[in-house]
């Protein structure tokens, strides 16, 4: 049996998970929540294939606080 299977995941993997992890949490979101995500994501101009994961999670973040006033 390897070890290589018994490894812990590096801290670049679980950042990862973390990212789409907020992300597939949107898909909880009411309409309302999602309009302003799509709103956020609009402001940065760029095509949906372009934005970074930091970019979406800025967005995704936006979206929560302008949810929750």
């Amino acid at each position: 049996m390897s070890y290589d299977t018994l490894a812990a995941p590096s801290r670049f993997a679980v950042r990862i998970a973390h990212h789409f992890g907020e992300i597939a949490d949107t898909l909880d979101w009411d309409h309302t929540r999602w309009l302003a995500l799509d709103a956020c994501l609009q402001v940065s101009g760029k095509p949906p294939e372009a934005l970074t994961l930091g970019e979406v999670q800025q967005a995704i973040a936006a979206a929560a606080q302008e949810a929750a006033r």
